[in-house]
């Protein structure tokens, strides 16, 4: 009888050459979202773990790992986008996320890179993560532009910092489902269009990094598409397209249905794409010859020729299923900084043009002498006093400053009560603005209305 023994003088090698754990870790509302998904949609063979601040997004998660992090800093309330915060409190809980690094050869982190909480423990497991000797890989998504400028430049700075840490970095954007019917009828299907997205990028780089199959990928593949850069000279550089259907279906109707996926549909993308990945999926009756068939078919059907690479693997799971994801890559820098550059230029002209407002403002100074509506209201105040004319005339200087003075002091008063306003906890967040008013102060502050006491 032979007997067989994992022990054998190749053993650490094949471990090193083979891996096969893969951890999936959602951090904030957005990664908890994007687990879900990959929970409701099929059973997952990888661990998957949701970390967050906010209490009530870890109880409404499905995903059985969950992790409230900041009790006795924030109470279950989250971080409210004060960053300095979340990242006291990945250091206070150290030993409690220690866990969601350790035995694991990939991990895989989902975010929102204009969160706090999600930016600041990405920072936090990326550094214990490569000291436990496993490789990371962050997918982020960039806000949708009119969640305001200042959500928009602390994603893009959060993008390069973890582009400098992390082994490779997707980062989408929600601005690519802003035409999109589902987000133009109700904002919240867009958030949940790419959770969903999301998680099936996700399933194919799990799938990419560890199974083995018909075809076999490895985690350079995606690290020479999405690896790192020197910053933030590329800010999108993932698209995604998904199709699930029948092994009996047609072929032609599948790469279609693929490449109607709200991401692709913009011509302007694919100017943009110069390398993808395919990963198929489906049970022990996908052969070799259907998947090489559906890659031929999409090339066909593809606006632009470029080079793909394939990933096919066996899933008991899928049930006489198929799944084919597509991973669209733009890996040249320079193209991005060429087409970046010219628009800060743009910007900064018209700031530039603010200067000559000098001349405006002297010659608003020469207008104000000339028409002079001083007499008017002189003329009007003695208009008031009609029974005593001597009186009226010597009101300028005594009586009529005397009675003006208690309704400069009423009004003083009225304005007092409201000005520097405390904000307490979220002083060192960003203000919300929205088409040029502070949506965090009162109304009555931003319209400038006069409140009577």
């Amino acid at each position: 009888m032979i007997e067989f023994t994992e022990d054998g003088p190749f053993a650490e090698k094949a471990d090193q050459l083979f891996p096969g754990r893969v951890r999936i870790v959602g951090l904030g509302h957005t990664g908890a979202a994007t687990c879900d998904q990959i929970v409701l949609h099929g059973p997952a063979s990888q661990d998957l773990w949701v970390l967050d601040t906010d209490q009530q997004v870890i109880e409404s998660s499905v995903v059985p790992n969950r992790l409230l992090l900041g009790g006795k800093l924030v109470h279950g309330l989250g971080c409210n986008g004060d960053t300095a915060l979340a990242r006291e409190i990945a250091v206070l809980e150290k030993n409690r996320l220690a866990p969601a690094t350790r035995g694991c050869d990939f991990l895989i982190l989902i975010l929102g890179l204009a969160g706090s909480t999600g930016v600041a423990l990405a920072e936090h497991l990326i550094e214990q993560a490569h000291e436990a000797g496993a490789k990371v890989i962050v997918a982020g998504v960039l806000p949708f532009a009119f969640e305001g400028s200042s959500r928009r430049q602390k994603a893009v700075e959060a993008m390069a910092d973890l582009r400098r840490d992390a082994d490779s970095v997707l980062v989408l954007s929600h601005d690519q489902l802003a035409e999109n019917p589902a987000t133009v009828k109700n904002i919240r299907h867009g958030f949940h269009l790419m959770h969903q997205l999301l998680a099936q990028a996700t399933r194919a780089l799990a799938q990419i990094v560890c199974k083995r199959g018909l075809i076999q990928l490895s985690f350079a593949d995606v690290r020479s598409l999405y690896g790192r850069y020197a910053g933030s000279e590329v800010l999108e550089n993932c698209w995604i397209a998904h199709v699930e259907g029948d092994l009996n279906d047609c072929i032609e109707d599948l790469i279609a249905e693929l490449l109607e996926s709200p991401l692709v549909t913009d011509e302007a993308v694919w100017k943009r794409i110069d390398h993808a990945i395919v990963a198929v999926s489906g049970t022990r009756d996908l052969g070799l010859s259907e998947v090489q068939e559906m890659v031929s078919a999409l090339k066909d059907r593809l606006p632009v020729n470029i080079p793909i690479a394939t990933s096919a693997s066996l899933d008991e799971d899928n049930n006489n299923k198929v799944r084919m994801t597509v991973l669209l890559a733009m890996t040249a820098p320079a193209r991005e900084a060429v087409e970046t550059q010219p628009a800060p230029a743009k910007k900064s002209k018209p700031v530039s043009q603010t200067a000559p407002m000098p001349a405006l403002k002297a010659e608003e100074i020469v207008e104000l002498p000339a028409t002079q509506p001083l007499p008017s209201p002189v003329k009007a105040r003695p208009a008031q006093p009609a029974s005593e004319p001597t009186k009226s005339k010597a009101a300028p200087a005594g009586p009529a400053s005397s009675s003006t003075r208690p309704r400069r002091f009423i009004a003083k008063q009225e304005e007092m009560q409201f000005e520097a306003p405390t904000r307490g906890r979220f002083e060192k967040t960003h203000e919300t603005m929205y088409r040029g008013e502070n949506l965090d102060q009162p109304t009555f502050r931003r319209r400038g209305l006069k409140i009577k006491v």
